[in-house]
Parts: C-alpha cells; structure tokens; sequence
C-alpha cells in the first residue's frame, strides 16, 4: 500500500481505539478495553512501519541511533496488537465460560438441608458477588496468553541479536552471514507464526457469534468482520515469502508486492465496512450528540457570563479544566449551566426595576423588534436592567410592589433539555445582539449612577445551599 493509504488505515484505527476507549469509560468491559488495546497498537505500528517513516529513520545514524529502531518498534508494537488481539478472543468466548463458573460456585456455596437460613443466605450473596466479579476472561487464561507474549517477544530479541539487523532504504538486513540470515528468517518466522495464531482465535470466535446473530444489520456486520479476519489470515501467510527472502538473501522487504498490497487493502476495506455496520452508527450518534449539546452550551455563554459575573454565586462548582478546552461532558455542563441561569434569574427577580417596561416601551419605538421576539425581547431587557441594579449593589427588598414583578414576563419551561436549552439560547441571542435591549440596558445603568444605592450584605441574592 502506499503511503498516503497507510496513514490513512493509520487513522481510521486512531479513531475507533478512541470511540473503544469511550465505550470502556461508559460500560467497563473487556470487549472494549482489549478492542481499544488492539486498534490503538495497531495504528501506532502503521505509522512506524510507513515507508516514509522508516525513510526518515536515516537521520537517527547522525545521533548514534540505530535506523532500524522505527522498523522494530513497529514489528514489536503489531505483535503487541496480535496480543490483544487473542486476549479478545477470549473475551468474546468468555460468557460461556462465566456462566459455567457461576453454576459451579453456585453449587459449591449451596449450604446442605441442615444449615441455618441465615448460612444459605450468605452463601447465595458470596456466590452472586464472586460471579458479578468475573465480567471478562479468566486471569489464568489472561496469564497465560501474557507469558506466550514474553515468550514470543523474548524468542525474537535472541533471534534480532543473532542477526544485527541494519536498514537498506525501507528492507531490513542481517550481517552477511548464514547465522544472521537465518536468525533473521526465525525472527520473521515468529512473528508470521503468532500472529497467525492469535488471527485464527479471534476469527473462531467471531464466525460462532455470526452463526449466532439474528438476521440484521448485526449479522451482516460479524459476518464482514469474519471475511476481514480470513482475509487477514491470508494476508499474513503471504509473510512466508519474507521468511523465504531473509533466510536466502538477509534481507526482509518493507515495501509490500502486488498481491500483498492488494490482499492488505481488501482486508481493511471489509474491516472498515464491518465495523462501519456495527460499532459506527453508534459512535456517529454519540458525535452528533456531543457537537450539539456543545454548540448549545456554547450558545448560552453571553448570558451566563454576564449572570456569573454580577453573581458569582450561581456556579454549581468549578470547573477543573482549561478555559479554552471543551468541556469533557457537554451533556451534563449544559444541563449545570441551564440550572445555573436560572438560579440567577431568581435571584434577579428581587432587583427587578418597574420602569423597565416603560423604558422598553420607548427603546422598541426607536428599534422594532420581529414579532416573534418580542417576548424574548421584553425577557431580555428586564433580566438587563435588573442585572444592573444587582451590579451596583442596590439591596433587594423583601416587601418590593408586586408592580416591580410585573417587569419580568412570564415564560413557560421547555419539555425537555434541549427545548429548553434552544429557549435559552434565543433568549441569550437577543440579550447579546438586540438594540432596544440595549437602550434599557443603558437606560437602567443611567439611572443606577444617578441614585447609587449603598452596599449591604444581600441575605436573599446569596441563599444558602
């Protein structure tokens, strides 16, 4: 494949080890973690095992480092994929094997007749916590596949001493001996062998899921990822050719032939398409859904900061991130900071001035707002002309005309968060750009240095949580 391709495959793994690594956050579980592992390692070895990436590796001999390092780091970081490629494998086989584990606690912990209630109760729990304890493959197993890693990993450091590789182009050379070749045909062999090996587990797996599947959408998603799979297996065995080239010439090629490339391209093709079926849609809906409660969160900021900043008080709590960062749940910082603005217009709802409808009266005689905003617009010039009551520290009353309330439309909740949200949003849009509600907005800081008001402590304006 070429090199534009590669980085390219490159990415599309980056992206579906994050959308794994979403999924562990949500619902920890092996499937996702070692799906996440997977991916992750393998764009990682992508990006190494590039031709231009091993081309630019020449400028490492300037530093005393070895050019062949990007070569190895990518071949050790694929095997690590392969890896966690099996350790899915069997998580994926790993329900059944609970399941039986659980009947046979269960029959274990199960007290005889004789024994108090009390005795078979606690057995039952213990059972029940031992079993919800176990939601991935057994550790024994885990164990096992981690010492064939070490294994394979430590066979082909002895067999990459043996052969002191070096880097011609993009091909990786052994000393011109028949020891070093054939050390470095072993050290391909290896890795050709295992990967094979953790390739065939996770194909197993996958085809009895499929047999499994209902008619749908999934079904046809296993049923591409199972062809990948087989494709994969194929693509892997034509490596036989590098071990057959390193053991007669010394040299293992890096750049891929015909056949290889193609066999490369449609295995990532049926991949892809799998896992565009499956894992994408979701993943696609989880996107969407954070750029909108992003952008509505965003939308709502001119409001709140003027309300944050005269009342300081309505925030729920810090934020602990940067400033310039999204938020990391936009979901949950829009629902806060829909909370937190109306907070603040209760407070307000105390420092409201009635002039403020004569004095929008004779702002939207000058600027005639749509009809359609007219409400908002009224909204918006009351919650302005209180905030500058509150800014300059005018003490609410608690006995205030109920006339003064009257300055403050009514206005009617959204059904959920997003019609609220898009409520506030316009209301925030017309705060922020209309002209008339800049008038009262002058108007009312007018009046304000007219007749300051003292400062007090102000018992209603911070209430107690």
């Amino acid at each position: 494949m070429s090199d534009l391709a590669l980085y390219g495959v490159a990415l599309f793994f980056a992206l579906s080890a994050c959308h794994f690594a979403r999924g562990r956050r949500t619902n920890p579980r092996a499937i996702a973690r070692y799906s996440c592992y997977a991916t992750a390692l393998l764009a990682a070895a992508l990006l190494l095992l590039a031709p231009a990436t091993v081309q630019a590796a020449d400028r490492l001999r300037q530093l005393g480092i070895a050019p062949a390092l990007p070569v190895l780091l990518g071949d050790t970081l694929r095997i690590g994929a392969a890896c966690a490629i099996r350790l899915l494998a069997l998580a994926l086989r790993a329900p059944e094997g609970v399941s039986e584990k659980s009947r046979r606690i269960g029959a274990r912990r199960r007290a005889p007749l004789g024994a108090p209630p009390g005795r078979q109760a606690g057995g039952a729990s213990r059972a029940r916590r031992e079993s919800s304890d176990t939601p991935g493959p057994a550790r024994r197993a885990v164990r096992r596949q981690l010492a064939l890693l070490a294994g394979v990993l430590a066979v082909r450091a002895v067999l990459l001493a043996a052969a002191a590789p070096g880097l011609a182009a993009t091909d990786l050379t052994a000393a011109p001996s028949t020891g070093a070749r054939l050390a470095l045909a072993g050290y391909t062999a290896a890795g050709v062998l295992y990967l094979a090996h953790c390739l065939a587990a996770l194909l197993r797996q996958l085809a009895r899921l499929a047999r499994a599947a209902a008619p749908g959408r999934q079904r046809t998603g296993l049923r591409l990822l199972t062809l990948s799979l087989a494709t994969g297996l194929l693509w892997n065995a034509w490596g036989v050719d590098d071990v057959v080239q390193a053991a007669s010439t010394g040299t293992q090629a890096g750049a891929e032939d015909a056949l290889c490339s193609v066999l490369g391209l449609l295995c990532v093709a049926l991949l892809a398409t799998g896992l565009g079926t499956t894992v994408w849609p979701a993943a696609h809906a989880a996107v969407r859904g954070w750029l909108r409660a992003h952008r509505r969160y965003r939308a709502l900021a001119p409001l709140w900061r003027d309300l944050h900043t005269v009342l300081p008080e309505i925030a729920l709590a810090p934020a602990r991130r940067l400033p310039l960062l999204p938020p990391r749940d936009p979901q949950f910082a829009l629902y806060r900071r829909i909370i937190e603005i109306h907070d603040a217009r209760l407070i307000l709802r105390h420092h409201l001035d009635p002039r403020t409808p004569q004095w929008l009266v004779g702002a939207t005689r000058r600027f005639p707002p749509p009809a359609a905003r007219a409400d908002a617009t009224a909204e918006a010039a009351a919650l302005a002309a209180a905030l500058e009551r509150a800014a300059a520290g005018a003490r609410p009353n608690p006995d205030t005309p109920r006339t003064a309330l009257a300055a403050e439309p009514p206005r009617a909740l959204g059904q959920d968060l997003e019609s609220e949200a898009d409520d506030l949003a316009r209301l925030t849009r017309v705060y922020a750009t209309c002209p008339a509600v800049a008038e009262v907005r002058t108007r009312a800081r007018a009046a304000r240095t007219a007749a300051p008001s003292p400062t007090a402590p102000d018992p209603i304006a911070s209430p107690a949580r």
